[in-house]
């Protein structure tokens, strides 16, 4: 009773926390529409309507120099908080897209601190230098942005200490390039537009050019919307343009002269807030699919308990139940109550191991969940296909990736795990990659192979496909397994 109680609770918190993410969703996503098309057409509009803004407000604006230290500071904090969410999504995909976008979303987050929100509360009056590196900081951010859009979702990250050296080498780079940039402005002070700041073209160029590079990303995450389900793409691509107009309004409005408030600060503030709020999405659905995978791995776990244990003694009883009914005969209590028992035992035991509605990236995520726990290790999944697999197809690349994950942990040594699934064309990829010392000798020594290699390449044949194992020149495995 303990064990069935665990896993009602776990499937009943799962069911919970993926009610409370629909619901999220639909708050943010609902102005998308039902369907990808609808979405997509209601990114690009708002977008339109971001970018034509700046020219209607042009105008608008108000003098409010604590209103604008506050709202810097705000969106610095939003900017912060969600770059800190996205390490989810990252940690649980190991793309080099995710891993780009929690960049992208730190550096403009420090930018905005370094050059908005801590002269505004400091009442700093060196406004060209802070005007240009606010400038050059837009151009650097719009740049990583346009790069997480278009980054395959192929690439991966592997390695522990890559994501972390990337991320701040990319924040010193970018803060670096604000501090130097900030001398091109010259000694003069901001005037009302950009455009009338004599002997400056090159800070007008620098604000065009970021306004092309955050509407190219807008474009990127438009069509990545197309391929990919859910609200976040779209979201992503609407809050790129936002900052597109914010960075147009600086352009036609003195959105740079201290202590004002216009068009610019009011874009700018709601694409902060919108990057807030996909990260925030991003991270529940991690946080969902890991409960979902958590009340997997305890189905399983009781399904391998149920089978070793009173499955066994049933199955003996049953063995024997011949000598039963020779004596008790065919239909005495005991002999009704043993087959009874044994066939339930063995429903059950199928129901829990795996249940209907289960999907391959659910199954790996589950397989995923019970090696972290058992080898302490850090594993990723990362899923992409466009139908999901038959069951028996499900069942033999979930042993493949298990058997994989475990000789990674317990004779490679590795401490960190990708595993990788994609359709590209016809065929299914099947990818483990990991850190560990290498198998080197297993393909390029004849010799008997182990049981393990040999058994996923039974499976990955019972399939028709191939199974390749190499050691990257980097280090670690490589296992692949090619289906048709």
């Amino acid at each position: 009773m303990g064990q069935s109680d665990a896993t009602s609770e776990a499937r009943g918190s799962a069911s919970a926390k993926n009610r409370s993410l629909s619901s999220l969703g639909s708050t943010f996503g609902g102005a998308f529409g039902a369907g990808n098309s609808l979405r997509t057409l209601s990114a690009i509009g708002l977008g339109g309507l971001a970018l034509s803004a700046p020219m209607l407000l042009r105008s608008v604006a108000i003098n409010a120099p604590t209103l604008r230290a506050a709202l810097e500071m705000m969106m610095t904090l939003f900017a912060i908080a969600a770059a800190w969410l996205l390490r989810a999504q990252f940690a649980s995909s190991r793309r080099l897209r995710d891993l780009l976008l929690l960049a992208a979303t730190l550096v403009l987050g420090l930018i905005n601190f370094a050059v908005a929100a801590l002269p505004a509360a400091l009442d700093l009056r060196h406004g060209a230098y802070f005007a240009a590196a606010q400038l050059w900081g837009r151009l650097f951010v719009g740049a990583m942005f346009a790069l997480a859009a278009c980054v395959p979702s192929r690439s991966l990250v592997s390695g522990r200490g890559r994501p972390v050296a990337l991320t701040l080498g990319l924040s010193l780079v970018g803060l670096s390039v604000v501090a130097l940039g900030g001398f091109s402005g010259g000694r003069r002070r901001p005037s009302n537009s950009l455009a009338v700041m004599g002997g400056h073209p090159m800070l007008v160029a620098l604000v065009v050019l970021a306004t092309a590079l955050l509407a190219y990303a807008a474009i990127g995450f438009v069509q990545r919307q197309r391929t990919e389900k859910g609200d976040v793409a779209a979201l992503q691509a609407l809050a790129m343009m936002l900052l597109a107009g914010g960075s147009l309004a600086s352009l036609l409005a003195g959105s740079l002269a201290e202590g004002r408030i216009s068009a610019a600060e009011v874009l700018s503030a709601l694409s902060f807030g919108l990057i807030l709020a996909t990260a925030i999405i991003q991270e529940r659905q991690v946080h969902a699919r890991l409960s979902k995978a958590t009340a997997l791995a305890e189905r399983r776990r009781i399904a391998r308990d149920l089978h070793d244990g009173i499955a066994q003694d049933l199955a003996f009883i049953a063995a024997h139940g011949h000598r039963f009914v020779e004596e008790l005969g065919d239909d005495h209590p005991v002999v009704v109550a043993a087959k009874r028992a044994l066939a339930l035992s063995r429903s059950t035991i199928s129901e829990l191991s795996d249940p209907d509605g289960a999907t391959t990236h659910e199954a790996l995520e589950a397989v995923a969940q019970e090696l972290r726990e058992r080898f302490g290790i850090s594993i990723a999944v990362n899923c992409q296909l466009d139908r999901d697999l038959a069951a028996h197809e499900r069942e033999h690349v979930t042993r493949i990736a298990r058997e994989a994950i475990a000789n990674a942990a317990r004779h490679g040594r590795a401490r960190n795990v990708i595993v990788s699934l994609r359709q590209s064309d016809t065929r299914i990829a099947l990818r483990v990659v990991d850190d560990g010392c290498g198998i080197a000798g297993v393909d390029l020594v004849p010799g008997p192979e182990g049981f393990g290699l040999r058994s996923m390449r039974e499976r990955a044949a019972a399939l028709g496909g191939q199974l390749r194992v190499h050691q990257p020149r980097r280090g670690g495995t490589e296992l692949e397994v090619v289906l048709p």
